[in-house]
Protein backbone atom coordinates (compact mmCIF):
# COMPACT_ATOMS: atom_id res chain seq x y z
CA UNK A 1 0.00 0.00 0.00
CA UNK A 2 1.41 3.31 -0.92
CA UNK A 3 2.09 6.80 1.37
CA UNK A 4 -0.70 7.90 -0.07
CA UNK A 5 -3.32 5.42 0.79
CA UNK A 6 -2.17 4.61 3.91
CA UNK A 7 -2.99 8.51 4.48
CA UNK A 8 -6.32 8.14 3.29
CA UNK A 9 -7.08 5.08 5.18
CA UNK A 10 -6.16 7.23 8.28
CA UNK A 11 -7.89 9.88 7.42
CA UNK A 12 -10.90 8.20 6.87
CA UNK A 13 -10.99 6.44 10.56
CA UNK A 14 -9.97 9.54 11.82
CA UNK A 15 -11.95 12.24 10.50
CA UNK A 16 -14.45 11.01 8.49
CA UNK A 17 -18.28 11.38 9.24
CA UNK A 18 -19.81 8.75 11.08
CA UNK A 19 -22.99 8.94 8.92
CA UNK A 20 -21.45 8.28 5.51
CA UNK A 21 -19.11 5.67 7.21
CA UNK A 22 -22.35 3.73 7.88
CA UNK A 23 -23.84 4.19 4.39
CA UNK A 24 -20.45 3.28 2.81
CA UNK A 25 -21.67 0.24 1.11
CA UNK A 26 -18.12 -1.31 1.08
CA UNK A 27 -16.30 -1.21 3.71
CA UNK A 28 -18.80 -0.12 6.66
CA UNK A 29 -18.73 -3.49 8.35
CA UNK A 30 -15.08 -3.80 9.06
CA UNK A 31 -14.83 -0.42 10.48
CA UNK A 32 -17.64 -1.33 13.24
CA UNK A 33 -15.07 -3.89 14.73
CA UNK A 34 -16.03 -5.06 18.55
CA UNK A 35 -12.92 -3.40 19.65
CA UNK A 36 -13.98 -0.45 18.76
CA UNK A 37 -17.57 -0.57 19.54
CA UNK A 38 -18.17 -2.33 22.32
CA UNK A 39 -15.32 -0.58 24.59
CA UNK A 40 -17.54 2.17 24.46
CA UNK A 41 -20.34 0.66 25.92
CA UNK A 42 -20.29 0.74 30.28
CA UNK A 43 -21.69 -2.91 29.78
CA UNK A 44 -19.31 -3.77 27.07
CA UNK A 45 -15.66 -5.41 27.64
CA UNK A 46 -12.48 -3.04 27.57
CA UNK A 47 -11.68 -1.60 24.08
CA UNK A 48 -7.97 -2.05 23.13
CA UNK A 49 -6.49 1.48 23.51
CA UNK A 50 -8.67 1.65 27.20
CA UNK A 51 -6.88 -1.87 27.89
CA UNK A 52 -3.45 -0.20 26.74
CA UNK A 53 -3.79 3.01 28.51
CA UNK A 54 -4.43 0.84 31.94
CA UNK A 55 -1.29 -1.48 31.64
CA UNK A 56 0.68 1.60 30.56
CA UNK A 57 -0.25 3.41 33.74
CA UNK A 58 0.70 0.47 35.50
CA UNK A 59 3.82 0.39 34.35
CA UNK A 60 4.48 3.81 34.94
CA UNK A 61 3.67 2.90 38.80
CA UNK A 62 5.87 0.18 38.92
CA UNK A 63 8.73 1.24 37.15
CA UNK A 64 8.71 4.46 39.33
CA UNK A 65 9.18 2.34 42.03
CA UNK A 66 11.59 0.19 40.92
CA UNK A 67 13.92 3.49 40.17
CA UNK A 68 13.61 4.39 43.66
CA UNK A 69 14.27 1.33 45.04
CA UNK A 70 17.48 1.49 43.30
CA UNK A 71 18.21 5.08 44.37
CA UNK A 72 18.03 3.89 47.92
CA UNK A 73 19.54 0.86 47.84
CA UNK A 74 22.97 2.53 46.29
CA UNK A 75 23.37 4.09 49.66
CA UNK A 76 24.34 0.71 51.61
CA UNK A 77 21.34 0.74 54.45
CA UNK A 78 18.80 -1.86 55.36
CA UNK A 79 15.60 -1.91 54.48
CA UNK A 80 14.36 -1.03 58.11
CA UNK A 81 16.98 2.00 57.77
CA UNK A 82 15.53 3.31 54.29
CA UNK A 83 11.82 2.83 55.59
CA UNK A 84 12.82 5.19 58.42
CA UNK A 85 14.39 8.13 56.47
CA UNK A 86 12.44 7.84 53.48
CA UNK A 87 9.08 7.36 54.84
CA UNK A 88 8.91 7.49 58.94
CA UNK A 89 11.60 10.86 58.84
CA UNK A 90 10.50 12.02 55.20
CA UNK A 91 12.18 15.06 54.43
CA UNK A 92 11.31 16.82 50.92
CA UNK A 93 15.01 17.69 50.64
CA UNK A 94 16.95 14.52 50.98
CA UNK A 95 13.93 12.03 50.05
CA UNK A 96 12.46 10.69 46.67
CA UNK A 97 9.39 9.31 48.48
CA UNK A 98 6.88 11.50 47.20
CA UNK A 99 7.91 10.56 43.87
CA UNK A 100 6.69 7.43 44.27
CA UNK A 101 3.73 8.84 45.94
CA UNK A 102 2.98 11.32 42.58
CA UNK A 103 2.88 8.16 40.39
CA UNK A 104 0.65 6.34 43.05
CA UNK A 105 -1.75 9.29 42.82
CA UNK A 106 -1.64 9.51 39.30
CA UNK A 107 -2.40 5.51 39.06
CA UNK A 108 -5.17 6.03 41.42
CA UNK A 109 -6.87 8.95 39.16
CA UNK A 110 -6.08 7.37 36.60
CA UNK A 111 -6.66 3.88 36.62
CA UNK A 112 -10.05 4.26 38.61
CA UNK A 113 -11.79 7.60 38.16
CA UNK A 114 -10.84 7.02 33.89
CA UNK A 115 -10.52 3.49 32.37
CA UNK A 116 -12.83 1.20 35.83
CA UNK A 117 -15.78 4.01 36.11
CA UNK A 118 -15.37 4.99 31.84
CA UNK A 119 -15.60 8.76 32.38
CA UNK A 120 -13.96 10.04 28.84
CA UNK A 121 -12.89 13.57 29.57
CA UNK A 122 -9.60 15.48 30.08
CA UNK A 123 -9.85 16.86 33.39
CA UNK A 124 -8.34 13.63 34.80
CA UNK A 125 -5.38 14.11 32.63
CA UNK A 126 -5.05 17.22 32.94
CA UNK A 127 -4.76 17.54 36.49
CA UNK A 128 -2.64 14.76 36.98
CA UNK A 129 -0.25 15.30 34.56
CA UNK A 130 0.01 19.59 35.46
CA UNK A 131 -0.11 18.62 39.17
CA UNK A 132 2.84 15.99 38.23
CA UNK A 133 4.65 18.30 36.36
CA UNK A 134 4.48 21.56 38.99
CA UNK A 135 5.40 19.20 41.75
CA UNK A 136 9.04 17.86 40.18
CA UNK A 137 9.69 21.02 38.82
CA UNK A 138 9.34 22.97 42.89
CA UNK A 139 11.37 19.31 43.55
CA UNK A 140 14.19 20.50 41.48
CA UNK A 141 14.63 23.50 43.37
CA UNK A 142 14.67 22.36 46.69
CA UNK A 143 16.28 19.05 46.66
CA UNK A 144 19.53 18.71 48.38
CA UNK A 145 21.63 17.75 45.52
CA UNK A 146 25.14 18.07 46.85
CA UNK A 147 24.19 15.82 49.36
CA UNK A 148 22.93 13.02 47.08
CA UNK A 149 24.65 9.87 47.18
CA UNK A 150 23.70 8.83 43.34
CA UNK A 151 22.79 11.62 41.84
CA UNK A 152 22.47 10.46 38.29
CA UNK A 153 19.94 8.08 39.18
CA UNK A 154 17.78 10.01 40.51
CA UNK A 155 17.83 12.52 38.25
CA UNK A 156 16.91 9.95 35.79
CA UNK A 157 13.99 8.86 38.49
CA UNK A 158 12.38 12.83 38.40
CA UNK A 159 12.95 12.75 34.65
CA UNK A 160 11.50 9.33 33.99
CA UNK A 161 8.50 10.34 36.20
CA UNK A 162 8.05 13.62 33.76
CA UNK A 163 8.17 11.66 30.97
CA UNK A 164 5.81 9.09 31.92
CA UNK A 165 2.83 11.57 32.75
CA UNK A 166 3.45 13.17 29.78
CA UNK A 167 3.41 10.20 27.80
CA UNK A 168 -0.02 9.17 29.53
CA UNK A 169 -1.79 12.81 28.38
CA UNK A 170 -0.16 12.27 24.78
CA UNK A 171 -1.46 8.74 24.59
CA UNK A 172 -4.77 9.70 25.81
CA UNK A 173 -5.59 12.43 24.22
CA UNK A 174 -4.65 11.44 20.57
CA UNK A 175 -5.58 7.67 20.80
CA UNK A 176 -7.61 6.42 23.61
CA UNK A 177 -10.63 9.99 23.36
CA UNK A 178 -10.75 9.94 19.65
CA UNK A 179 -11.46 6.30 19.16
CA UNK A 180 -14.61 6.25 21.64
CA UNK A 181 -15.52 8.97 20.42
CA UNK A 182 -15.80 7.59 17.28
CA UNK A 183 -17.21 4.49 18.85
CA UNK A 184 -20.36 6.97 20.80
CA UNK A 185 -21.00 8.30 17.22
CA UNK A 186 -21.44 4.99 15.58
CA UNK A 187 -23.87 3.87 18.29
CA UNK A 188 -25.74 7.01 17.88
CA UNK A 189 -25.80 7.41 14.08
CA UNK A 190 -26.18 3.43 13.53
CA UNK A 191 -27.75 1.58 16.41
CA UNK A 192 -29.92 4.24 18.19
CA UNK A 193 -30.94 5.39 14.97
CA UNK A 194 -32.21 2.25 13.42
CA UNK A 195 -35.32 1.00 13.37
CA UNK A 196 -37.25 -2.37 12.13
CA UNK A 197 -38.43 -0.26 9.02
CA UNK A 198 -35.13 1.54 8.37
CA UNK A 199 -33.89 0.30 4.35
CA UNK A 200 -31.48 -2.17 3.88
CA UNK A 201 -29.97 0.14 1.08
CA UNK A 202 -30.32 3.71 2.29
CA UNK A 203 -31.30 6.80 0.18
CA UNK A 204 -27.49 8.62 0.75
CA UNK A 205 -24.77 7.78 -0.96
CA UNK A 206 -21.46 7.60 0.17
CA UNK A 207 -19.68 10.99 -1.81
CA UNK A 208 -17.82 9.44 -5.06
CA UNK A 209 -14.15 8.63 -3.90
CA UNK A 210 -11.21 7.54 -6.19
CA UNK A 211 -9.88 5.61 -3.48
CA UNK A 212 -12.55 3.11 -2.42
CA UNK A 213 -10.98 0.07 -3.38
CA UNK A 214 -8.21 0.15 -1.79
CA UNK A 215 -10.16 0.93 1.88
CA UNK A 216 -11.99 -2.36 0.63
CA UNK A 217 -9.07 -4.40 -0.01
CA UNK A 218 -7.56 -3.02 3.52
CA UNK A 219 -10.63 -3.18 5.76
CA UNK A 220 -11.91 -6.26 4.29
CA UNK A 221 -9.38 -9.45 4.37
CA UNK A 222 -10.79 -12.74 3.28
CA UNK A 223 -9.63 -15.98 4.12
CA UNK A 224 -7.94 -18.01 1.74
CA UNK A 225 -10.24 -19.10 -1.44
CA UNK A 226 -12.30 -22.03 -0.64
CA UNK A 227 -12.79 -25.43 -2.66
CA UNK A 228 -10.23 -23.86 -5.80
CA UNK A 229 -7.73 -21.37 -6.23
CA UNK A 230 -9.14 -21.16 -10.08
CA UNK A 231 -12.67 -18.91 -10.19
CA UNK A 232 -15.23 -20.21 -12.70
CA UNK A 233 -15.09 -18.97 -16.26
CA UNK A 234 -18.55 -17.31 -17.79
CA UNK A 235 -20.09 -19.86 -19.14
CA UNK A 236 -18.27 -22.65 -17.81
CA UNK A 237 -19.95 -25.47 -16.14
CA UNK A 238 -19.43 -26.78 -12.58
CA UNK A 239 -18.22 -30.48 -13.45
CA UNK A 240 -18.80 -32.75 -10.13
CA UNK A 241 -17.60 -36.72 -8.94
CA UNK A 242 -20.10 -38.60 -8.48
CA UNK A 243 -18.50 -38.60 -4.56
CA UNK A 244 -19.28 -34.91 -4.02
CA UNK A 245 -22.55 -35.26 -5.36
CA UNK A 246 -23.39 -37.94 -2.89
CA UNK A 247 -22.09 -35.93 -0.30
CA UNK A 248 -24.15 -32.90 -1.42
CA UNK A 249 -27.26 -34.89 -1.23
CA UNK A 250 -26.18 -36.17 2.28
CA UNK A 251 -25.28 -32.60 3.36
CA UNK A 252 -28.91 -30.85 2.17
CA UNK A 253 -31.01 -33.88 3.80
CA UNK A 254 -29.28 -33.30 6.78
CA UNK A 255 -29.60 -29.50 6.94
CA UNK A 256 -33.57 -29.48 5.92
CA UNK A 257 -33.88 -31.53 9.16
CA UNK A 258 -31.72 -29.67 10.90
CA UNK A 259 -33.70 -26.37 9.98
CA UNK A 260 -36.97 -28.48 10.60
CA UNK A 261 -35.81 -29.34 14.55
CA UNK A 262 -34.14 -26.04 15.22
CA UNK A 263 -37.85 -24.36 13.81
CA UNK A 264 -40.05 -26.08 16.16
CA UNK A 265 -38.31 -25.69 19.28
CA UNK A 266 -39.53 -23.86 22.24
CA UNK A 267 -38.51 -21.47 24.17
CA UNK A 268 -37.89 -18.62 22.11
CA UNK A 269 -36.63 -14.83 22.99
CA UNK A 270 -38.52 -11.98 21.27
CA UNK A 271 -36.22 -9.73 19.77
CA UNK A 272 -38.55 -7.12 17.71
CA UNK A 273 -42.12 -6.79 16.55
CA UNK A 274 -43.38 -5.21 13.21
CA UNK A 275 -46.46 -2.92 12.63
CA UNK A 276 -47.76 -6.16 11.02
CA UNK A 277 -47.95 -8.63 13.64
CA UNK A 278 -44.43 -10.08 12.63
CA UNK A 279 -42.17 -11.07 14.92
CA UNK A 280 -38.71 -12.05 15.29
CA UNK A 281 -37.55 -14.14 17.48
CA UNK A 282 -33.99 -15.58 18.70
CA UNK A 283 -32.42 -18.66 20.61
CA UNK A 284 -29.09 -19.96 21.78
CA UNK A 285 -28.61 -23.19 20.59
CA UNK A 286 -25.37 -25.51 21.26
CA UNK A 287 -25.34 -26.80 17.77
CA UNK A 288 -25.27 -23.44 16.02
CA UNK A 289 -25.45 -20.87 18.50
CA UNK A 290 -27.94 -17.95 18.11
CA UNK A 291 -31.07 -18.22 15.41
CA UNK A 292 -33.43 -15.66 14.64
CA UNK A 293 -36.63 -16.90 13.41
CA UNK A 294 -39.21 -14.89 11.57
CA UNK A 295 -42.69 -15.34 11.81
CA UNK A 296 -45.40 -13.82 9.58
CA UNK A 297 -48.52 -14.01 7.09
CA UNK A 298 -48.55 -13.18 3.23
CA UNK A 299 -51.51 -12.75 1.15
CA UNK A 300 -50.70 -15.64 -0.94
CA UNK A 301 -51.10 -19.60 -1.63
CA UNK A 302 -47.38 -21.47 0.08
CA UNK A 303 -47.98 -23.70 -3.30
CA UNK A 304 -47.57 -20.04 -5.17
CA UNK A 305 -44.60 -18.70 -3.21
CA UNK A 306 -42.70 -22.30 -2.69
CA UNK A 307 -42.63 -22.53 -6.45
CA UNK A 308 -41.35 -19.03 -6.60
CA UNK A 309 -38.62 -19.80 -4.54
CA UNK A 310 -37.80 -23.51 -6.00
CA UNK A 311 -37.75 -22.72 -9.56
CA UNK A 312 -37.50 -18.64 -10.06
CA UNK A 313 -34.33 -18.59 -7.96
CA UNK A 314 -32.56 -16.01 -10.37
CA UNK A 315 -35.62 -13.78 -10.21
CA UNK A 316 -34.97 -13.20 -6.74
CA UNK A 317 -33.16 -9.38 -7.67
CA UNK A 318 -35.80 -8.23 -9.97
CA UNK A 319 -38.70 -7.55 -7.32
CA UNK A 320 -36.65 -8.19 -3.74
CA UNK A 321 -34.01 -5.13 -3.35
CA UNK A 322 -31.86 -7.15 -0.27
CA UNK A 323 -30.87 -9.70 -3.15
CA UNK A 324 -28.50 -8.22 -5.36
CA UNK A 325 -27.01 -11.25 -7.28
CA UNK A 326 -29.17 -14.71 -7.34
CA UNK A 327 -27.42 -17.01 -9.69
CA UNK A 328 -28.90 -20.91 -9.90
CA UNK A 329 -25.09 -22.91 -9.87
CA UNK A 330 -26.12 -26.22 -10.95
CA UNK A 331 -29.21 -29.07 -10.14
CA UNK A 332 -27.86 -32.29 -8.03
CA UNK A 333 -30.94 -34.01 -8.06
CA UNK A 334 -34.84 -33.43 -7.71
CA UNK A 335 -35.33 -31.04 -5.09
CA UNK A 336 -31.52 -30.71 -4.32
CA UNK A 337 -29.05 -27.53 -6.04
CA UNK A 338 -26.38 -25.18 -5.49
CA UNK A 339 -26.87 -21.40 -5.80
CA UNK A 340 -24.83 -18.17 -5.55
CA UNK A 341 -26.26 -15.18 -3.77
CA UNK A 342 -24.96 -11.37 -3.09
CA UNK A 343 -26.76 -9.87 -0.37
CA UNK A 344 -27.25 -6.17 -0.26
CA UNK A 345 -26.55 -5.67 3.53
CA UNK A 346 -28.77 -4.22 6.09
CA UNK A 347 -29.41 -3.08 9.42
CA UNK A 348 -29.55 0.64 8.11
CA UNK A 349 -26.20 -0.03 6.22
CA UNK A 350 -24.43 -1.34 9.39
CA UNK A 351 -24.46 -5.24 7.58
CA UNK A 352 -22.53 -4.61 4.12
CA UNK A 353 -23.05 -7.31 1.53
CA UNK A 354 -21.66 -10.62 1.51
CA UNK A 355 -21.93 -13.70 -0.68
CA UNK A 356 -23.08 -17.32 0.09
CA UNK A 357 -22.50 -20.23 -2.27
CA UNK A 358 -25.72 -22.19 -0.61
CA UNK A 359 -26.64 -25.83 -1.00
CA UNK A 360 -30.79 -26.00 -1.32
CA UNK A 361 -32.84 -28.14 -0.15
CA UNK A 362 -36.83 -27.47 -1.25
CA UNK A 363 -39.61 -30.53 -0.38
CA UNK A 364 -42.97 -30.54 0.92
CA UNK A 365 -43.59 -32.00 3.79
CA UNK A 366 -45.66 -33.61 6.53
CA UNK A 367 -46.88 -32.84 9.98
CA UNK A 368 -43.80 -35.00 10.97
CA UNK A 369 -41.50 -33.19 8.73
CA UNK A 370 -41.18 -35.84 6.71
CA UNK A 371 -41.06 -35.85 2.48
CA UNK A 372 -44.18 -36.55 0.64
CA UNK A 373 -45.44 -36.19 -2.71
CA UNK A 374 -48.86 -34.58 -2.85
CA UNK A 375 -51.12 -33.01 0.04
CA UNK A 376 -48.23 -31.39 2.13
CA UNK A 377 -48.92 -30.21 5.72
CA UNK A 378 -46.46 -27.50 4.44
CA UNK A 379 -43.33 -26.04 1.96
CA UNK A 380 -39.59 -25.42 2.84
CA UNK A 381 -36.43 -24.63 1.21
CA UNK A 382 -33.48 -25.30 3.30
CA UNK A 383 -29.85 -23.58 2.47
CA UNK A 384 -26.53 -24.16 4.10
CA UNK A 385 -23.66 -22.72 2.84
CA UNK A 386 -20.81 -25.45 0.78
CA UNK A 387 -17.66 -24.95 -1.08
CA UNK A 388 -18.09 -25.40 -4.53
CA UNK A 389 -15.15 -25.66 -7.29
CA UNK A 390 -14.75 -22.42 -9.22
CA UNK A 391 -16.81 -19.89 -6.70
CA UNK A 392 -13.54 -18.99 -4.26
CA UNK A 393 -13.96 -15.64 -2.43
CA UNK A 394 -13.51 -12.93 -3.74
CA UNK A 395 -11.24 -9.44 -2.73
CA UNK A 396 -14.01 -7.89 -3.23
CA UNK A 397 -16.59 -8.98 -1.13
CA UNK A 398 -16.99 -10.77 2.36
CA UNK A 399 -17.89 -14.42 2.06
CA UNK A 400 -20.81 -15.50 4.76
CA UNK A 401 -21.55 -18.65 5.73
CA UNK A 402 -24.90 -19.83 6.63
CA UNK A 403 -24.46 -22.40 9.37
CA UNK A 404 -28.57 -23.37 9.03
CA UNK A 405 -31.52 -21.73 7.53
CA UNK A 406 -34.98 -22.09 5.71
CA UNK A 407 -38.01 -20.84 4.27
CA UNK A 408 -41.20 -22.66 5.88
CA UNK A 409 -44.80 -21.81 4.24
CA UNK A 410 -47.58 -22.95 5.96
CA UNK A 411 -50.92 -22.92 4.33
CA UNK A 412 -54.10 -21.49 6.34
CA UNK A 413 -57.22 -20.67 5.50
CA UNK A 414 -58.62 -16.65 6.10
CA UNK A 415 -61.19 -14.41 5.33
CA UNK A 416 -61.11 -11.38 3.60
CA UNK A 417 -63.23 -8.09 3.86
CA UNK A 418 -65.50 -9.40 1.66
CA UNK A 419 -66.20 -12.90 3.77
CA UNK A 420 -64.53 -15.16 0.77
CA UNK A 421 -62.58 -17.68 2.31
CA UNK A 422 -58.62 -17.35 0.51
CA UNK A 423 -55.48 -19.62 1.45
CA UNK A 424 -52.88 -17.48 2.90
CA UNK A 425 -49.15 -18.64 4.12
CA UNK A 426 -47.57 -18.49 7.72
CA UNK A 427 -44.12 -17.80 7.08
CA UNK A 428 -41.26 -18.57 8.89
CA UNK A 429 -37.95 -17.79 8.18
CA UNK A 430 -35.07 -19.73 10.00
CA UNK A 431 -31.60 -17.47 9.74
CA UNK A 432 -28.18 -18.57 11.37
CA UNK A 433 -25.36 -16.60 9.61
CA UNK A 434 -21.78 -16.05 9.71
CA UNK A 435 -21.25 -12.62 8.62
CA UNK A 436 -17.12 -12.53 9.44
CA UNK A 437 -15.50 -9.29 10.06
CA UNK A 438 -16.03 -9.67 14.18
CA UNK A 439 -19.07 -7.67 14.50
CA UNK A 440 -20.28 -7.25 17.97
CA UNK A 441 -23.37 -9.42 18.80
CA UNK A 442 -25.50 -6.18 19.82
CA UNK A 443 -24.93 -4.86 16.60
CA UNK A 444 -26.22 -8.22 14.46
CA UNK A 445 -29.12 -8.42 16.69
CA UNK A 446 -30.77 -4.74 15.76
CA UNK A 447 -28.96 -5.52 11.89
CA UNK A 448 -30.70 -8.88 11.68
CA UNK A 449 -34.28 -8.21 13.23
CA UNK A 450 -34.45 -4.67 10.43
CA UNK A 451 -33.26 -7.31 7.76
CA UNK A 452 -35.91 -9.69 8.18
CA UNK A 453 -38.87 -7.45 8.66
CA UNK A 454 -37.60 -5.27 6.03
CA UNK A 455 -37.21 -8.65 3.78
CA UNK A 456 -41.34 -9.86 4.26
CA UNK A 457 -42.20 -5.73 2.37
CA UNK A 458 -40.88 -7.02 -0.34
CA UNK A 459 -42.32 -10.63 -0.23
CA UNK A 460 -46.06 -9.02 0.71
CA UNK A 461 -45.32 -7.03 -2.32
CA UNK A 462 -44.59 -9.37 -4.88
CA UNK A 463 -47.40 -11.39 -3.59
CA UNK A 464 -49.61 -8.55 -4.27
CA UNK A 465 -48.50 -7.52 -7.46
CA UNK A 466 -48.56 -11.75 -8.76
CA UNK A 467 -52.15 -11.23 -7.20
CA UNK A 468 -52.97 -8.67 -9.44
CA UNK A 469 -51.54 -9.97 -12.38
CA UNK A 470 -54.08 -12.84 -12.20
CA UNK A 471 -51.24 -15.28 -11.32
CA UNK A 472 -53.43 -16.85 -8.48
Amino acid sequence: MTDRNIRIVAESLLGSNPHTLSHSQSHSVNLYSEDLVAGHRPQGKMSTVRRFFCLFVTFDILFTSLMWLICVMMRGETLKQIFDREIVHYDVKTSLFDVVMVAVSRFILLLLFYALLYINNWSVIAITTAGTCAFLIAKVFVFDWPAASQPVYQVFLIVTSFTLAWGEAWFLDFRVLPQELQARQILDSVVQGATERTPLISGQRAPQSTWGESTVNWFSPVETPEASPCPRKPGQAVILTQEQIDEYISQAEESMQNAWRVLHLPSWVVEKRGSNGDIVESKRTEQFGKVYRFTGIVECPSEYLYDEFKNNLSNLPKWNPTILRSEFIKEISPGVDLSYQVTAGGGGGVIAPRDFIILRRAAMLSREGTVVEREPYAYITSGVSVQVPGYPPTRDIVRGHNKVGCWFMKPIKAKTSGGKIEQHTTFQWLMCCDLKGRIPQFILDAAFASVMLDYIVHVRKFAAQSKAQGKF
